[in-house]
């Protein structure tokens, strides 16, 4: 039986440590995108609620490393808000109902409750979105006028 000889093993062990270091610089770098985060929904950034004309306008910066995912309830404040009392829209003023776009984008976000100002009351805010994905997204917000 004869061995492997010096030249295929060394070219075999050079290979391989081709192979390591590209997956150490692709991790390093993020080159393989958000693996290991797939579908992660997060606010970026502060947010901000205000009250005008009877509604509630969240004004949040969401990053969606999946695709576009619907909300299916929120709270604001411990009150629960159905989603047929939610509409997103986008900085330019879009309407894209109760979903949020993947990637990083900056959104309004309006509640149709009764009595907003009861809700949020003169301090902080605390949202909670659920969404399609089974994920629920917490955001602190500060109250503005």
């Amino acid at each position: 039986m004869r061995g492997l000889s010096g030249a295929v093993t060394a070219l075999i062990l050079v290979v391989a440590s081709v192979v390591i270091a590209l997956i150490v610089v692709g991790f390093a770098f993020n080159l393989f995108g958000s693996f290991g985060s797939a579908g992660a929904v997060s606010p970026v950034g502060p947010a901000y609620l205000y009250t005008k004309s009877g509604y509630l306008y969240l004004n949040v910066t969401i990053d969606n490393r999946g695709p576009s995912v619907n909300i299916t309830s929120a709270q604001i404040n411990g009150q629960p808000v159905s989603p047929t009392k939610i509409t997103v829209y986008s900085s330019s003023g879009s309407k894209l109902g109760t979903y949020i776009p993947a990637g990083q984008n900056q959104l309004v976000i309006v509640f149709n409750v009764t009595n907003p100002n009861n809700i949020i009351g003169s301090g902080p805010a605390n949202i909670q979105l659920v969404l399609a994905n089974g994920q629920t997204i917490y955001i602190a917000t500060n109250v503005t006028e």
